[in-house]
């Protein structure tokens, strides 16, 4: 932050995509597991935030993008998904933005989330691996979500295209959430 700060002299985006995730029923969730989920989804997104705010608050503008999930926003088939953790960070995420649009929205701060679907990447490499088919049948594209799937919304939240929209979620998955 710093350093864009010394180069560019503001800081005008932020995208907070970081993400850890668990597999474990809740009876079974270390503690420690649960923590470390929490503290990479939330409290980072929570730190990097506070970090740029008071230059966003100082300039009277910015755009927050957070990189939520659909599995924040319902719940998810143990059998393929039992990421109590993960879940219930990316939900937290969901009203973390929420919340903030309407706190730094009057200082014109767009806070927004993306909330993607089934994407193969290595953190969910092990559920891809166990639940393609599952995932695959609960998505009406009938096909998983890639890079270029998520460049559109992300540019789209970070332009001048989306000054007028704050506390919004842009589900990118398929048409999985609409089933």
């Amino acid at each position: 932050m710093k350093e864009t700060l010394t180069r560019f002299g503001r800081i005008d985006i932020l995208v907070n995509n970081s993400g850890a995730t668990w597999g474990a029923p809740v009876t079974e969730m270390p503690l420690v597991a649960w923590n470390k989920v929490i503290n990479v989804n939330v409290t980072g997104t929570f730190l990097m935030t506070r970090a740029v705010g008071p230059s966003m608050l100082k300039q009277k503008s910015g755009k927050i993008i957070n990189i939520a999930s659909i599995a924040g926003l319902n719940g998810t088939d143990p059998r393929y998904m039992d990421t109590i953790a993960y879940n219930t960070s990316k939900g937290a995420l969901i009203a973390f933005t929420k919340d903030l649009a309407v706190k730094w929205g009057p200082d014109n701060i767009q806070v927004n989330a993306i909330a993607p679907g089934f994407f193969p990447t290595k953190m969910s490499q092990q559920v891809m691996d166990h639940g393609a088919d599952y995932f695959l049948n609960m998505t009406p594209l009938r096909r998983f979500g890639g890079d270029e799937d998520l460049k559109g919304a992300c540019l789209f939240l970070a332009s001048k295209a989306s000054d007028y929209m704050t506390g919004g979620v842009l589900v990118v998955d398929g048409g999985t959430n609409a089933l």
